[in-house]
Order: C-alpha cells, then structure tokens, then sequence
C-alpha cells in the first residue's frame, strides 16, 4: 500500500535552509595514521628475519674450539685497597691548608771550615777521654734510695695478694642457708611501759 504524498514526514523550514544554506568550510589535508611501509623497510625487515632464523637453526657443531686470552686483566682487591689509599692521599695533599704550617728556621749546612772545626774538635775529646788517668778520681760508695724488697716482704705481698683474690673470686652458692636466732630480743611495749610504771 502506497502512502500519499501528504502522509509522507516532511522537513521543517528551518532545517531545510540550513542543509541548502552555503557554508564556509576550512580547507584541510588529510594525514594517514597507519603509513604503509615503504619497499627499503620491507627489505630490512626481510633481512632481519632471516637473520633472526639462520641464528635459530644454527648449530654449535660447526664451531672450533678456541682459548680466550684476556687482553686487559681486571685488578685485584689488593690493587684497588692501594689505588684508594693513593688518591686519598692525593687528596689530602691537594686540598692541605698551608695556613696550618707553622714557622720554622731552617739550619743552614755547615760550611766546609765550620765542619772542619767540629771534626778537630770530637777528635780532640776523644784523645782526652781515652788517654784520661783514672787515679786522680775520689773514692765514693754509691747509696740506693730505693732499694728492692727482699724474699720475706714478697711472700708476704703474695700472700696478701692471695687472700685477697680468694675473697673476690668466692663462690656463694657453696653456702648452705641458715636461720638466725635472736639471742638478745628487744623488749615489747608492754614491758617497757611496765619499766616505766615501776621507776
């Protein structure tokens, strides 16, 4: 059944000037998001895999045997503990404070008739010395101010010294428990009232 041309739904006036309206639009260019590859990147990936599948398949058969020399041998603990030491010391030297240094004259080198006269005269001394005469000197006793104690006053130093260790080093435990008694009881209230009463 076919509708008249009444019944059909219609456009309102004002959405239809706007569809037929002329409008100013901005002219833009369209970017592509996924970019296909180009024909060089296609040929490096199929290198890539073909690389990727020779390494795969590879077999560690074909391979000779061969020794590894070390061309640059790492140092040992030892090494590195004196290498440590010498750049601290390094250190120390380049940030020292001269400000610290105090004064000091420094004694010049003897000149050579200077160091002549020093020479004559320790050869001097020591012809005196041993051709000195013994028989001129006095008699004299030597007197001890502080002699050292004899075998007696030691024994007794031990002896004391061992008293004294045994009473420090004593072991408590070995003692038995005990009660005390009360020999001597003080007096009770009552008794010193009654005391008191009878005086």
């Amino acid at each position: 059944m076919a509708m008249k041309k009444e019944e059909l739904p219609c456009i309102g006036e004002t959405l239809k000037g706007e569809l037929l309206q002329g409008h100013s639009l901005r002219k833009t260019e369209a970017t592509e998001k996924n970019v296909l590859p180009s024909a060089e990147d296609m040929k490096q990936e199929k290198t890539h895999q073909s690389m990727l599948i020779g390494i795969e398949g590879f077999t560690a058969t074909n391979l000779k045997p061969t020794e590894t020399n070390e061309k640059q041998v790492l140092p040992a603990p030892e090494d590195i503990k004196a290498e440590k030491t010498h750049q601290g010391l390094l250190q120390g030297v380049e940030s020292f404070s001269a400000e610290k240094l105090k004064q000091v004259k420094t004694r010049e080198p003897q000149s050579p008739t200077a160091a002549l006269q020093v020479e004559l005269a320790r050869g001097s001394s020591i012809a005196a010395v041993a051709s000195f005469d013994k028989t001129n000197l006095k008699k004299s006793e030597t007197m001890e101010k502080n002699p050292l104690p004899d075998t007696d006053v030691i024994a007794k130093e031990m002896e004391h010294i061992k008293f004294k260790t045994g009473i420090e080093a004593f072991d408590r435990t070995s003692l038995s428990r005990a009660e005390t008694v009360e020999k001597n009881s003080l007096p009770t209230k009552e008794m010193i009232a009654e005391e008191k009463s009878v005086n």
